[in-house]
């Protein structure tokens, strides 16, 4: 097995280049200035965009009844449309009918997904991930994607420089020399990345695109830390090396389109060339299913879009029965904390499961820090104890669930290229609920008392790490 190639830490020793490129990422981190995300002001006179079918965009009359469809008996009520037009107007990207939408449950069954499809691809296979390593898994789909590419397949890749930092540069060459097109989001060399803040701007997406009709997103990248499944309980010592607990989805339908057009943003920025009116991109494609989906992404050069942040916000400030969250790198600003508070106020069941150990020990204190206020707001909180837990999900009300790379933290909403699939409707919901459900059986739940009770020296790591939150 190769390097082992995390998400927060690297553990390998660096090379004296990779150090000299990881001290001026430390420094632009320190140099740039902070800010606070913000949600876009709603003009409540605007209708929410149409949902998207085959021949184009319903009439509103027709969207309402299409969502009452997906929502079923007992969950349709004035309250849920609020949140779901609350979600619509903020997200800028329509939902989309007509897709199949399928629950993966931690790095083997989505490994195994997305090499199936990769398998089959016929025109085009597109890859955008955080972290591409070159252990056993990482050589696996290196070999896949030339063995498809020496098919006729095109095969594209994108992986970020920072995520994929222990990755030496040959192994992406190999895939070069076979024809695969590979191109690295912000290079750490001043000479191709020249504004050195930009550094600060990472692509954390986890996309994978076949044929323009098949698209998988969430939490998991290509590596070896993904091989087994949290199902084996390994505890902190060994998770955090292997069987991670995470979640992805495989979308089949129309709305591959919108994940297309993400990679292709990212791919002209990261400086590849691509006709994108091919038609073979964008096909013409028939239902997969009835789920009702969008993408929504934030992209880090725009500061002023926050997109991911703003559908956070509004369903929490919408939500009226359940917010049942999983989140690995939870670091809320204070906006965040108060409108979960609130949501317990109005009588929102709000549970919250978090890592009870992660891989990066400063993120795990300043997450730790913010427990006080959210325990005594009424959250409930629930530490994962059998694995790393990296997924990124939400379901609202049994109505609207998010599957994603987006972390509950002010770098995934400000400085990290993030996508979540958002997806409308109770029958998903209730799948990811049983998943939540099955979670929790697999933690523990923290209580104010036993929680102030803590050791002195973890209140002080957490409140130092408090001060770093913003940058982790």
């Amino acid at each position: 097995m190769g390097a082992r190639t995390i998400e927060r830490h690297v553990f390998p020793l660096p090379s004296r280049h990779t150090i000299s490129r990881l001290a001026l990422l430390l420094a632009t981190l320190l140099c740039c200035a902070c800010a606070a995300p913000k949600a876009r002001p709603v003009d409540q006179t605007t209708p929410a965009p149409g949902i998207l079918v085959t021949a184009g965009a319903l009439s509103a009359a027709s969207s309402d009844r299409l969502i009452e469809r997906r929502l079923g008996d007992g969950y349709d009520d004035p309250h849920v449309r609020e949140l779901i037009d609350a979600f619509r107007e903020q997200a800028d990207a329509p939902l989309v009918a007509g897709n199949r939408v399928d629950l993966l449950i931690d790095g083997p069954q989505t490994l195994k997904a997305i090499r199936s499809a990769i398998e089959a691809a016929q025109h085009s296979v597109h890859v955008e991930t955080y972290i591409f390593a070159s252990d056993d898994i990482g050589q696996q789909f290196a070999d896949l994607l030339i063995e498809r590419q020496r098919a006729g397949v095109e095969v594209r890749v994108i992986y970020d420089a920072v995520g994929s930092v222990t990755t030496r540069g040959a192994f992406f060459d190999r895939m070069r020399e076979a024809g695969v097109e590979v191109r690295e989001f912000r290079p750490l060399d001043p000479v191709r990345t020249p504004l050195p803040w930009k550094i600060n701007n990472r692509d954390h997406r986890k996309i994978v695109v076949v044929d323009g009709r098949i698209a998988f997103t969430g939490g998991i990248n290509i590596s070896s830390a993904y091989e087994s499944s949290s199902a084996t309980r390994p505890g902190p010592e060994v998770g955090q090396d292997e069987a991670w607990r995470d979640t992805h989805v495989q979308i089949t339908g129309p709305v591959a389109a919108q994940f297309q057009a993400l990679f292709f943003a990212t791919w002209t920025r990261a400086g590849g060339r691509i006709d994108t009116r091919n038609p073979l991109y964008f096909p013409a494609i028939e239902p997969a299913g009835g789920e009702l989906v969008a993408a929504v992404a934030t992209d880090a050069d725009d500061k002023s879009e926050t997109r991911i942040y703003a559908t956070y916000l509004e369903v929490i400030r919408h939500s009226t029965r359940r917010l049942w969250l999983t989140n690995a790198y939870f670091a809320p600003n204070k906006e965040l904390r108060r409108e979960l508070i609130a949501a317990v106020k109005r009588g929102v069941d709000v549970r919250l499961i978090v890592p009870g150990f992660t891989d990066s020990g400063l993120i795990l204190y300043a997450s730790r820090s913010t427990f006080d206020e959210l325990l005594s707001g009424g959250v409930r909180i629930f530490e994962q104890r059998y694995a790393l837990l990296h997924a990124k999900t939400a379901v609202i009300d049994t109505a609207l669930s998010m599957v994603g790379s987006a972390n509950l933290d002010m770098r995934s909403f400000l400085h990290n290229n993030e996508v979540n699939a958002v997806v409308v409707g109770s029958g998903f919901a209730h799948k990811l609920e049983a998943v939540f459900e099955r979670d929790l059986k697999n933690s523990r739940e923290l209580d104010i008392a036993t929680w102030r009770a803590r050791p002195l020296t973890d209140k002080m790591k957490e409140s130092a790490s408090s001060l770093l939150s913003y940058w982790l």
